[in-house]
């Protein structure tokens, strides 16, 4: 079991991460190239120092981590928009569909998920069922959005586009990010409530470490469109991007069609 200082220096840890990478975004002037993300570091870091102040394992801790996450879920959400908008700019017939897609597949996922826990909540799955619920809606919830941006990693390196090293980072940091969380609520419902302290505080540890290496990783300099490296000869390269170009104009027409 883990003490409450060890609890509170992990809590302080997370904190100094988000706020180096925080520091990084403004200073560096990415801010306004990613506000959905940076708004929603801006609210774990918030979230962090409202843990801080109340005692670990308290109904108050318990309390305010219940009702902020899933303002943080929503964020989140808000942050993958931004990446298929930013990572499709341009092509915005695919980008449109694919954040139609995130919100639709997001929506019908928390739905189910929810339908398929309450049953759960007269079943003896000891003492707190209620928490049970909560964390299969988390799962689904941020396993939803991991399989949405492991989708467009795949997109991305199967047409080979044009990206800043900035966005690539982005993507493939926010990935991982999620995976943890995935991982966490795997184990947290599979588990139950008595492993919650060691996983949670050991998920926050790695969490705290990816968002360390994305402040040391981000830039100014790193807007600049680099290619992905690739053996492709330049009719391959021509064909995926004819293709994509095909792709984003059936689309545009279709949402054209249905406007």
């Amino acid at each position: 079991m883990h003490s409450d200082s060890w609890a509170k220096g992990v809590i302080v840890f997370l904190m100094v991460c988000h706020g180096a990478l925080l520091w990084r975004l403004l200073s560096e002037k990415l801010a306004r190239v990613y506000p959905f993300l940076t708004i929603f570091l801006s609210a774990e870091a918030l979230q962090s120092v409202a843990l801080l102040a109340v005692p670990y394992r308290s109904n108050a801790y318990a309390w305010i981590y219940l009702s902020s996450t899933p303002l943080i879920w929503v964020l989140a959400y808000l942050v993958v928009l931004e990446l298929y908008r930013l990572i499709l700019e341009d092509y915005p017939g695919i980008a449109s569909a694919g954040r139609t897609a995130v919100s639709w597949s997001m929506g019908l996922a928390l739905v189910v998920s929810v339908a398929y826990a309450v049953p759960d909540l007269g079943a003896p799955r000891g003492q707190f069922p209620i928490l049970h619920i909560y964390f299969i809606a988390e799962r689904s919830t941020v396993l939803g959005l991991l399989l949405f941006l492991v989708l467009i990693q795949v997109f991305l390196l199967h047409y080979r586009l044009r990206l800043s090293r900035n966005r690539m980072v982005y993507a493939t940091g926010y990935a991982l990010y999620f995976g943890i969380v995935v991982a966490q609520d795997v184990i947290l419902t599979g588990l139950g409530i008595r492993v919650a302290d060691s996983v949670g505080l050991g998920t926050a540890v790695v969490g705290s470490v990816i968002l360390l290496v994305g402040t040391a990783l981000l830039g100014s300099k790193g807007e600049a469109r680099v290619q992905l490296e690739t053996t492709d000869s330049s009719a391959d390269r021509l064909r995926l991007q004819q293709q994509l170009t095909d792709i984003n104009r059936l689309l545009s027409k279709a949402a054209r069609g249905r406007g």
